[in-house]
């Protein structure tokens, strides 16, 4: 039960805790911080924090009831105000964007919560959902609510995260302004129709032969899939060295052999992840010449490659909490490449002239997003159970129409 602080010098104890609480969450996460480290921070005793908390799980929770609170009323205040489609995302994006910003230490907290808890999660993109729906601009775009909340709400969570947590920066004025117009007017330079093998699923797309790898890659290439398997079961901080050797079935020697940590371990996991993702991504990606069914059809390839990588998504997920630094390797190994591409389809003028650094980060954002609800949260919505591969497409095609023409024109035709 909450303690409510009855004079001036408690309410500032209170305050100075749960601001300390904030600034060890952000540097720390949650499993590293403790009631020790946030009552040092505040300059009082442990005793002193059980007067106010019951424990470090209850501060974690008031702020992130502070978080939710703050972002539903804003949200709310710009879906039910009288503006038009373009003033609404306008305001959207530059509101969500400061708003993230000035609220960064309880961001950076639901962040994590919502990796730690599935349900949280799920509350919160479920209520987003409801809220939008209150729009008489954007609710008619599309009926189903996933694609539209992928498209909308997958760049903002990504950019943010980018800026914010990763490089503890503001989103620039011209990303903002470059996110504006994607959302109004969309991808394609021109009215187009998808080569339908862009919904296709590959089959025998196998990343290493076994036989090839000699005796030392097999043992490192076991560590690998055993650290694998325990991360995206138990998550990296409940996983022990020792365990993955056992469930690996070779000695601490071996994995000190190929690893120095169980950091080094992560580290090379993913990079491993992000070089057969692109792969995958290039074999689903090479039969088409237009960027547009390209962009589609690595979507398709993405949520092909994590549904059997599914312990994967999540330890890439986890990894933003445990060091940013790997996070943005792997997101920056995979965005490189992707601004070439875009440049080429740009001169080609198959695609809008939008910045493609910019550009690049819109697109993978709408894709964690995508994997995010289908790979990670699918399985724990009563909803999406028992998602079938038509059912993707069925997503895949609203989709590809947000994604390639935009809200503005299709808001306009359904209100007029």
């Amino acid at each position: 039960m909450r303690r409510i602080p009855k004079s001036e010098k408690g309410e500032n104890t209170w305050k100075s805790l749960f601001e300390s609480a904030q600034r060890i969450f952000l540097q720390k996460g949650y499993h590293k911080a403790s009631v020790l480290a946030i009552s040092k921070a505040a300059m009082v005793s442990p005793a002193t924090f059980y007067q106010y908390f019951s424990s470090k799980d209850e501060i974690f929770e008031i702020i992130l009831e502070t978080f939710q609170n703050e972002f539903f009323n804003l949200l709310s205040s710009i879906i039910h105000s009288e503006s038009t489609i373009e003033e609404k995302t306008k305001t959207l994006i530059n509101r969500v964007f400061d708003t993230f910003w000035n609220f960064r230490y309880e961001y950076k907290v639901f962040r994590e919560a919502e990796f730690i808890d599935k349900g949280l999660c799920l509350n919160f993109h479920t209520k987003i959902k409801h809220i939008l729906q209150k729009s008489s601009e954007i609710s008619p775009i599309s009926q189903n609510r996933d694609p539209l909340f992928w498209f909308l709400f997958g760049p903002l969570f990504y950019i943010a995260g980018y800026w914010i947590l990763w490089n503890d920066a503001e989103v620039p004025q011209k990303t903002r302004e470059t996110l504006l117009d994607f959302y109004l007017n969309g991808l394609s330079s021109t009215t187009y129709v998808f080569d339908e093998r862009v919904f296709s699923t590959l089959n025998d797309l196998s990343l290493n032969d076994e036989n090839s790898l000699n005796k030392g890659e097999q043992s490192k290439k076991r560590l690998l899939d055993s650290a694998e398997a325990l991360f995206g079961e138990k998550g990296f901080f409940e996983t022990t060295v020792h365990e993955i050797c056992r469930n690996s079935k070779l000695s601490a020697g071996a994995f000190y052999l190929y690893f120095s940590s169980k950091y080094e371990l992560l580290s090379q996991l993913i990079h491993k992840t992000s070089k057969e993702l692109r792969y995958v991504l290039k074999k689903y990606s090479e039969r088409f010449s237009d960027r547009r069914d390209l962009e589609i059809a690595s979507l398709k390839g993405f949520l092909e490659f994590f549904k059997h990588h599914s312990n994967m998504y999540g330890v890439v997920r986890e990894s933003e909490f445990i060091d940013s630094k790997i996070t943005l390797t792997y997101y920056e190994s995979l965005k490189k490449p992707y601004i070439n591409v875009l440049d080429l389809a740009k001169e080609k003028k198959q695609i809008r002239g939008y910045d493609s650094d910019i550009l690049s980060m819109i697109l993978m954002g709408i894709g964690h997003l995508l994997g995010q609800s289908l790979l990670i949260l699918s399985d724990f919505s009563t909803s999406h159970q028992g998602l079938q591969d038509e059912d993707i497409d069925i997503y895949l095609r609203v989709l590809a129409d947000l994604m390639m023409n935009g809200i503005a024109k299709r808001s306009n035709e359904k209100t007029n």
